[in-house]
């Protein structure tokens, strides 16, 4: 063998080496899948069965799909991935104990597609105390509905984006805490028991939603309430273009150490049966440039403060 030869051969046994023989960049799930097949990488024509069996098939940053109409059981993410489904199908999570999405790691990037996470009997749709970044897209959360149940819950400094989906009759819609900043964009909070958005702190950090073009409507408590329980942190939420009504209090802001601080522009706000605003504790304020449609509200409690446009 020529000196040459040995090189190469070399070359090839190190890049063997490099890329694993079961790195999967994609695996599937389907109703008539086996989670026997996660040693076969959940392949197109050997699918899994659950979204946790083909989360132990595939790559970091790579992704599950669900082939057709079926309920896909729990997961704990552990890495960053996409679950999503064939568009037109019913992929589903439904959960009667405890959590349907689990994320707990560090530096994950997490998207959910094109899914129905609903609880019968569960706790909660998706917890994230670890991660960088959630993205939510095109999904229906529904029924978290007991006590302090949360169909999404993100309790760390992570970017959250919540686009194009339905939240409906849970406890809390969306739950933002630890220096989560969201971006919730074309969705809808309807019916949940307490509050469809709730951004709080009670560390040092700044817990931020930006809304967006959405409705918030018929919760029992708050539409979109902010609360700060820390001095050296900032909870605030802006709601931009957005439809805040039949909800208890429209928009809150409760500051018990630090600034809480919402932002409203562009937006009706009505029928809203204790306040459509609400602000206390020093450091509270209801923002607004004076472009909004405020009407029909029982009352308000509060000014509202008016910042020029730039």
């Amino acid at each position: 063998m020529t000196h040459k030869s040995r090189i190469s051969l070399a070359v090839t046994a190190a890049l063997t080496l490099s890329f694993p023989a079961d790195a999967a960049q994609r695996a599937y799930v389907a109703s008539f899948g086996s989670d026997a097949n996660i040693g076969a990488q959940c392949t197109l024509v050997n699918p899994c069965r659950s979204f946790s069996g083909a989360h132990s098939a595939v790559d970091a940053g790579g992704e599950i799909v669900a082939l057709d109409a079926a309920g896909y059981g729990s997961v704990t993410i552990t890495k960053s991935v996409t679950i999503t489904a064939n568009p037109g199908y019913f992929a589903g999570i439904a959960v009667s104990t405890g959590d349907a999405v689990t994320i707990a790691t560090p530096g994950v990037n997490v998207i959910l597609r094109n899914l129905s996470i609903n609880s019968v009997g569960g706790t909660n749709g998706v917890v994230m105390t670890a991660g960088s970044q959630l993205s939510i897209e095109n999904c229906v959360f529904s029924n978290f509905s007991a006590i302090s149940g949360r169909a999404i819950s993100v309790q760390t400094e992570a970017r959250v984006r919540v686009v194009d989906t339905l939240v409906r009759e849970n406890w809390h819609g969306l739950y933002l805490t630890g220096g989560a900043k969201a971006t919730v964009a074309r969705s809808t909070f309807l019916g949940n028991l307490d509050a469809g958005i709730y951004v709080t702190n009670t560390a040092a950090t700044s817990t931020t939603a930006y809304v967006s073009d959405g409705v918030v409507s018929n919760n029992g408590n708050q539409g979109i309430g902010v609360r700060n329980n820390n001095a050296d942190g900032l909870a605030k939420a802006w709601a931009i273009r957005t439809t805040v009504a039949n909800n208890a209090y429209g928009i809150s802001a409760e500051a018990f150490g630090g600034p809480a601080v919402v932002h409203v522009n562009g937006s009706l706000i009505v029928d809203n049966t204790n306040a459509g605003y609400f602000h206390n504790g020093e450091g509270s304020a209801i923002q607004t440039a004076n472009n909004n449609t405020i009407n029909g509200n029982v009352g308000n409690v509060g000014s509202l403060t008016y910042i020029p446009p730039q």
